[in-house]
């Protein structure tokens, strides 16, 4: 096989051998969320949302980002991995002393403050092991790391079905579970992973390559909590503005799109291993912008379809207590799409190392979301908090289509996107507004044709 070829081949390689282990996680996160629904009222699962969200913004904070580092530095070949894992290593140890001190200030939410000790102990545990999966992956062992996805998954939802339902737990056996499942996952990459056997007592830390991972992932701190901020500050404002009702039911739709974003990160991960590779190879904008159009078209095509059917879904899929949640989903979904193309610019900034270009298009990102979060929520409520996620999410993926496309002499195909754009949105109307399936499928079919025959005229060309 020629060397251009294989590099389609590893990526489509990657994406399948992860989409195993993160669409088999998805999957079981997808099975339990009727469970949830059916053990916990809105309020009870708008508390749980918005500490997950706490946590997912505290493990990149109190670690300096230092999963970005490990993946890119892992990824190198001028870099020996066992110095990666040791640095690492040693920033969680730093990291786990510092999160015990901040959790007097955890107590200062009120929402949270109840749970902070079981907060602390995730905290800790999420950040091990996202890093220590992240080391596995950029040691190519994408098999290791996919199967303790799956597992981690089934060891938390077995736990949760034990804790929640059998003994009645509530909230305190969510926050269990997952603790339970992060140690699992922690234990199985020690091991199976054979990072216990590289960590060797006898080396001393590499201080230059400390220094140059802390200097590269430091600044991408403020890209997480960007993204944090993107993501999660509608929930916050919901909370300020209405109540953990709101927040519950809005957590449950955007936990909808899922079957997008499970097949977006599969692909986003595969997508920055090979952008790296290539980028320090040849740096062939021909094989970057076929992966975009690919991406494109998939992502809107896929969409498409799920806004038909997302009605009838959610009647049978939650509990009535959370059936509402269908009308913001497709909206959301429209979001996602946005948020693909952003990423797949972003692999680029990874490849590149321009975390500053990468965190100052983020940190837009989240202006704009807080500022539309404010500005829609008192007056739209939750359908406010969709719309602001899905607009500042296209305003990124905007910014990093103009931005990357002069480092690597890219053509965007801004009309290809901003057709397929009003296009959704015209569909969107259709469904959410007027209740017209009709029209919502003659423009779904309009946006697969279009989106057909743009592909085939790409493969035609070459």
């Amino acid at each position: 096989m020629k060397i251009k070829d294989n590099r389609y081949f590893v990526l489509v390689k990657n994406t399948i051998v992860l989409g195993f282990g993160l669409v088999g996680a998805k999957l079981v996160q997808f099975v339990l969320l009727p469970f949830f629904t059916n053990q916990l009222t809105p309020a009870e699962y708008g508390v749980i949302d918005l500490s997950v969200t706490f946590i997912s913004l505290m493990v990149p904070v109190v670690t300096c980002n230092l999963a970005d580092g490990v993946l890119r530095f892992g990824l190198s070949k001028d870099v020996k991995k066992e110095e990666v894992l040791r640095v690492a290593i040693v920033i969680l140890g730093v990291a786990s002393c510092f999160t015990i001190l901040l959790s007097p200030f955890f107590a200062l939410y009120g929402t949270i403050a109840r749970w902070r000790w079981y907060i602390v102990w995730m905290i800790i545990a999420q950040a091990a092991k996202v890093n220590f999966s992240l080391y596995i992956k950029a040691n190519e062992r994408v098999a290791i790391y996919s199967w303790d996805s799956v597992l981690t998954a089934l060891t938390t939802a077995i736990s949760d079905v034990v804790l929640i339902s059998c003994l009645k737990t509530g909230i305190k056996g969510y926050f269990i579970s997952d603790i339970i499942g992060n140690i699992f996952s922690i234990l199985f990459l020690l091991f199976k992973g054979r990072i216990f056997a590289e960590i060797s007592a006898k080396k001393s830390v590499n201080k230059k390559l400390f220094r140059e991972m802390v200097t590269y992932s430091a600044p991408l701190t403020l890209n997480a909590v960007s993204w944090w901020i993107a993501g999660f500050s509608d929930r916050m404002v919901l909370d300020v503005f209405f109540s953990e009702n709101e927040v519950g039911i809005y957590s449950v739709a955007a936990k909808m799109p899922a079957i997008v974003t499970t097949g977006l990160s599969v692909f986003t991960q595969a997508w920055i291993m090979s952008a790296i590779k290539e980028y320090e190879t040849t740096k062939d904008a021909k094989f970057f912008q076929k992966v975009y159009h690919v991406l494109c078209a998939g992502l809107f095509s896929v969409v498409a379809v799920l806004i038909l059917v997302i009605r009838p879904f959610m009647s049978i899929y939650v509990d009535y207590k959370f059936e509402e949640a269908w009308r913001y989903v497709p909206v959301l979904l429209l979001g996602v799409v946005f948020l693909g193309i952003s990423n797949f610019y972003g692999g680029i900034y990874a490849a590149a190392k321009a975390n500053v270009k990468e965190v100052r298009t983020t940190a837009a990102c989240a202006v704009c979301n807080v500022v539309l979060n404010i500005l829609l929520i008192p007056f739209y409520g939750i359908m406010g908090a969709a719309v602001a996620t899905m607009l500042s999410y296209g305003i990124v993926a905007g910014i990093r289509m103009f931005d990357t496309g002069k480092m690597m002499q890219m053509k965007a195909q801004w009309l290809l996107l901003l057709i397929n754009g009003i296009l959704t949105v015209l569909e969107i109307i259709w469904i959410v507004r007027f209740e017209k399936i009709i029209l919502a499928g003659a423009t779904a079919g309009l946006i697969l044709l279009m989106n057909g025959s743009h592909f085939v005229m790409k493969k035609k060309k070459g």
